[in-house]
């Protein structure tokens, strides 16, 4: 099984050509437009947001797949869906943003996890926890409960582990390799896309070029291909 997280920049449907090829079962994209579920060909596309130009969406390569009956509209971005074989919860952390859509909702993916903790505790299928979380301990703040590190801490005591960094042994707040290029400039990088696997034997991670994405999105691609699902 291969998974892919992208922030698309807008306009996915115009890019999707540069994602098709890699031939994903399951891809989280961020800053996408909403489509219809039948949108793209043999595939099922679901998407949350409250701008319908720029949002979160999820693509189902074959099989079944639908949304949990558990989602929360109000925690803004994130996509509870559930596959034949797989659980997948999208991020599209939105973090204080999400304050401008009222102040019963949230953009901070630690609400996500507390909000959804059972549903990624249930061992029923394996788990993926994945996208674009606007976060790194390179930001994290003295008392703030959204700080990268209480996340990563909350999603290892719930059994995920951050495909990229099991794969490379690099630190958090150190990675070698950056997933977003503010302004688009290469000497701005950070890393921020993240995918979190549970119960998923990781086979390979594969992080987009610099020079082969900047044109489209300020995101590179994240990739990985777990072993233990056809």
């Amino acid at each position: 099984m291969k998974i892919v997280t992208w922030n698309c920049n807008l306009n996915f449907a115009k890019k999707y050509e540069h994602i098709e090829y890699m031939d994903a079962d399951v891809c989280i994209i961020q800053e996408c437009e909403k489509l219809n579920e039948d949108y793209f060909p043999n595939s099922k596309f679901f998407w949350t947001g409250r701008i319908e130009k720029k949002g979160l969406g999820i693509l189902i390569k074959n099989g079944s797949a639908c949304l949990d009956s558990s989602h929360n509209q109000d925690l803004i971005n994130f996509l509870p869906i559930r596959s034949d074989n797989l659980k997948i919860l999208g991020v599209w952390a939105y973090n204080h943003r999400a304050k401008k859509f009222g102040d019963n909702v949230s953009g901070e993916t630690i609400k996500a996890i507390e909000f959804y903790k059972e549903w990624l505790s249930d061992g029923e299928l394996p788990c993926v926890f994945g996208g674009d979380f606007n976060n790194s301990v390179i930001w994290d703040k003295p008392n703030n409960k959204n700080n990268f590190q209480s996340i990563n801490t909350h999603l290892e005591s719930l059994g995920f582990t951050s495909a990229y960094h099991a794969n490379t042994d690099d630190d958090f707040g150190c990675e070698e390799s950056a997933t977003f290029f503010h302004t688009k400039q290469k000497s701005k990088k950070y890393h921020i896309d993240y995918l979190y696997l549970k119960s998923l034997e990781l086979s390979y991670v594969e992080l987009g070029k610099y020079e082969d994405w900047i044109n489209l999105s300020d995101h590179s691609p994240l990739i990985v291909r777990c072993n233990n699902l056809n």
